[in-house]
């Protein structure tokens, strides 16, 4: 079996280290060929991947379109090894029959863990005494009373490999914890699953992981937010696309809510939003995800793709168009 790069020579160091590539040319004739940034074409794909059975994707991929596919006859397997697989995921590969797994599954542990990172921040009331720090200096080292993660309940919305993994992580803690997922799921004992408004209503920390949909667009809107408890938290590691954003930043300007915001939309803010100077309100440049040297993670996910797929094995993670429906 022979597999091919997608992929151009920056995102493979990224995410395929010397040994992992040791471990593809072990189960597979691999092709070596990577073009510099910028040189990744569709003529150049469709010549490298001509004769292989196999390709791996990932960040920057290039969409198998047409005319890869009508390049490269033979092709069967499409390991990305990135999260969403929307920028390779085109009609003519699901016409084709490609089988496809993705990387989101491990990609959604970083998320999750500065989710949870995010979540006892949050109620040990780290960054409001960092900016009383900031104003006040030397008069501001007086512990106040916070209201710690203990007996607090915590809001799930989104039961994808991001929120699975928190719910996991939060079973680690004295917290209650209400979910809402978008397709059948089971949840664990002790769980609540319940509307998304419910949940709002309930929560102290409502953390966004839902799908990004275009059903889904601004799901958080003025009357959602005016739903929010005095006092709670909004965490979104998910899409900025998924909050109306004005109505957002008219909570926050009222001091009522506090948010921790890994997105927004667009991307970075605009110039001058309140986003950037609202005490209130904890801007991250879009680093929940993979970083580093979790990027490795990556490609050790699509090694393992591949060994199942070579023994006769599920994939852990495959991808159908049907799932696109319902998933970002």
């Amino acid at each position: 079996m022979k597999l091919c790069f997608n992929l151009d020579r920056s995102v493979l160091a990224k995410c395929f280290s010397g040994e992992t590539r040791q471990r593809l040319r072990r189960l597979v004739d691999l092709d070596p060929r990577v073009p510099e940034c910028g040189g990744l074409t569709p003529d150049w794909l469709g010549d490298v991947a001509r004769d292989c059975d196999g390709i791996i994707c990932g960040w920057g991929s290039l969409p198998l379109d047409e005319h890869v596919l009508s390049a490269a006859p033979r092709l069967q397997i499409a390991l990305h090894s990135g999260g969403t697989i929307r920028n390779i995921a085109t009609p003519a590969m699901w016409r084709r029959g490609l089988r496809v797994t993705s990387a989101a599954n491990v990609n959604g542990v970083p998320v999750a863990e500065y989710c949870l990172g995010m979540v006892l921040m949050c109620f040990r009331d780290v960054f409001g005494q960092q900016h009383r720090f900031h104003a006040n200096g030397r008069k501001a080292w007086k512990p106040p009373e916070i209201r710690s993660y203990l007996g607090s309940t915590v809001g799930i919305i989104g039961m994808g490999n991001a929120g699975k993994h928190l719910l996991k992580l939060l079973d680690h803690f004295q917290m209650r914890v209400l979910i809402h997922s978008f397709y059948p799921f089971d949840a664990p004992a002790g769980v609540e699953q319940v509307g998304i408004d419910e949940l709002i209503r309930r929560s102290d920390a409502v953390v966004m992981l839902a799908p990004n949909l275009p059903e889904f667009r601004h799901m958080m809107d003025h009357r959602r937010f005016g739903l929010m408890r005095d006092g709670s938290f909004f965490i979104n590691a998910a899409r900025g696309a998924l909050v109306d954003e004005t109505a957002l930043i008219a909570e926050l300007e009222s001091g009522r809510i506090s948010a921790c915001l890994d997105i927004t939309d667009p991307e970075p803010p605009v110039e001058g939003s309140p986003l950037y100077r609202l005490p209130n309100c904890i801007l991250t440049p879009h680093i929940a995800g993979s970083n580093g040297s979790e990027c490795l993670r990556l490609g050790e996910q699509v090694v393992r793709e591949l060994e199942r797929y070579l023994a006769g094995h599920p994939f852990e993670n495959e991808i159908t168009e049907e799932m696109l429906q319902v998933i970002g």
